[in-house]
């Protein structure tokens, strides 16, 4: 399988810092849910798509944090209602939604 893109979602820290509460446990279900409808849709599957629950990516503040790799995009404060635009807008199309963004850490070739 050659993958093209990788969700990495700090779900469920250890140590809460970045966001309080089951916000992070609630947004990885709806990933999931996401992911797998879209993988479901055989009109879709044009780009293979990876996804990890991570305890922590050492920002701590403004979580749930959404890491999209090689594309580098870091989303911050991503809610369950947030995920279905990000996936739709960024992953599929390839549009990054700006106001989201904090950081961009680009995978250089």
């Amino acid at each position: 399988m050659n993958v093209q893109k990788h969700l990495l979602l700090c779900a469920t820290p250890t140590k809460q810092k970045c966001f309080k509460g089951d916000e992070g446990n609630k947004t990885w279900e709806c990933l999931k849910k996401t992911l797998k409808n879209y993988e479901n849709d055989s009109s879709l599957r044009n780009i293979q798509i990876m996804r990890s629950k991570v305890d922590c990516l050492r920002i701590c503040k403004n979580g749930p944090i959404l890491l999209i790799w090689p594309d580098g995009i870091w989303y911050e404060k991503v809610s369950p209602e947030k995920v279905s635009e990000i996936f739709t807008s960024h992953v599929i199309n390839g549009n990054p939604i700006e106001k989201w963004i904090f950081k961009k850490t680009p995978f250089e070739k």
